[in-house]
């Protein structure tokens, strides 16, 4: 047999009914992709190595601890960080914790449980922080921005450019947006 005959032979799969063309995508696919996105964040990316070995394990994994891979609820997302459900829906209606959702449930990727877990290791005044910055004008985020950065600037003053380029390299990729 020639090996045209072999190729003409081979039986090729057939699309099947209902099954959705590369150019569609579901909103529920698009939230996942836009939380995959976010993974890649230089933000998110800077949490990780703040995480306890326990927490990364449960990131990448966390079938053992609730028995399914992503996305979490908002009760599992809990669960797992000890946080209350209120205080899992707090953070992630006001932008802190990555989420998407489906039909009136909150569903959390990757990027949220980290995040979620960055939290809970957060501080009192850290918690402070953040929720002022959540709440504050634009206006007045700037300013602080503006204080942050010259702080930033004053202890940067004393360490070797590659440690300063390393540490800064997160504030870089961010005006690069």
């Amino acid at each position: 047999m020639t090996r045209a005959g072999r190729d003409s032979a081979v039986e090729r799969p057939t699309p099947r009914s209902g099954s959705m063309s590369p150019a569609q995508v579901s909103p529920e696919r698009r939230e996942r992709l836009d939380q995959a996105r976010v993974l890649r964040d230089p933000r998110v990316r800077a949490l990780w190595p703040r995480l306890k070995r326990r927490q990364k394990q449960v990131v990448l994994d966390p079938c053992p601890a609730i028995g399914h891979r992503y996305p979490l609820s908002s009760g599992e997302i809990a669960r797992l960080t000890g946080m209350s459900e209120r205080q899992v829906r707090y953070w992630a209606d006001h932008g802190l914790i990555a989420h998407w959702r489906k039909g009136s449930r909150r569903l959390f990727e990757t990027v949220g449980l980290i995040t979620a877990f960055s939290v809970t290791n957060a501080s009192q005044h850290e918690l402070q922080f953040y929720r002022g910055l959540m709440e504050d004008p634009i206006v007045k985020l700037t300013a602080k921005v503006g204080i942050l950065t010259s702080l930033l600037a004053s202890r940067l003053d004393g360490i070797e450019t590659s440690e300063a380029e390393e540490l800064t390299a997160p504030l870089v990729e961010l005006t690069h947006r």
